[in-house]
């Protein structure tokens, strides 16, 4: 059997219970990567795990709440000691309340900035460590087109939480990079997950993606995955600090 770019690697993702997550927690298995499947909804976690179990590969469900700085620690921790030091990690939570400028609570806010942003620092501060340790490794962020292009749906503040998570990975790739750690981040566009399903239908999809892209039709999370396997394999060895638009040519 030909080598497989992450085999015997150990992986952390985070949000890997469904959509990017759980794409690129798969995706990560099948390339011969070892797998902390790291989500809140364990049930979810268990069944991603599940799934590379099933296709021959090998992972482990870890139940987090990435905003808890004691939480982030103890998973990195549960990743090093199921599968040996950390070489790769993709950092995908992300969530948002609901709100514009004017009507969104100061909670909301908060809660939305430490979803979307916080979580991301306190795993990039507890894996940094850990892979200067072992010589070096790979982060990917999960940033978004609505960090740099207006989008009605996106709420102000998920769109200045993921404007820091951009501007996060530039910064914590100048910091990192003499250690050998590479960070980038990835912007998806209009994305076919289930949360996204639940706030459009299918033709609703398509009519956004023909409005405001050049590929008419919604990102699939196995695309976003495929580029998140990219940024953090060796191919990829000159890319540090940048954010990947995968968007369809989002206008």
């Amino acid at each position: 059997m030909p080598q497989r770019r992450f085999d015997g690697r150990s992986i952390l993702v985070t949000g890997a219970g469904s959509g990017i997550g759980q794409a690129a927690a798969v995706a990560f298995g099948l390339e011969g990567g070892q797998v902390l499947v790291a989500d809140l909804d364990l049930a979810a976690a268990r069944r991603t795990a599940a799934q590379i179990v099933e296709a021959g590969g090998r992972a482990h469900p870890f139940e987090v709440d990435a905003t808890d700085e004691a939480a982030v620690e103890r998973m990195v921790a549960a990743a090093v000691e199921q599968h040996g030091p950390l070489r790769h990690a993709f950092n995908n939570v992300g969530l948002s309340r609901g709100g514009g400028l004017e009507t969104m609570s100061r909670t909301d806010w908060d809660w939305t900035l430490a979803v979307s942003l916080t979580s991301t620092f306190l795993c990039m501060k507890h894996e940094a460590p850990v892979m200067r340790g072992a010589g070096g490794g790979t982060i990917v962020n999960t940033a978004s087109m609505s960090a740099k292009i207006y989008t009605p749906s996106a709420s102000p503040a998920y769109a200045a939480a993921k404007a820091g998570v951009v501007h996060l990975t530039h910064y914590a790739s100048c910091a990192l990079a003499a250690e050998g750690v590479r960070v980038n981040s990835v912007s998806p566009g209009l994305t076919a997950t289930p949360l996204i399903a639940q706030m459009f239908d299918a033709a609703q999809q398509s009519a956004i993606a023909a409005e405001a892209q050049v590929v008419a039709r919604a990102v699939t999370p196995e695309e976003i995955a495929a580029a998140v396997l990219f940024l953090s394999s060796d191919e990829a060895e000159m890319i540090t600090g940048r954010d990947l638009e995968v968007s369809g040519g989002r206008r």
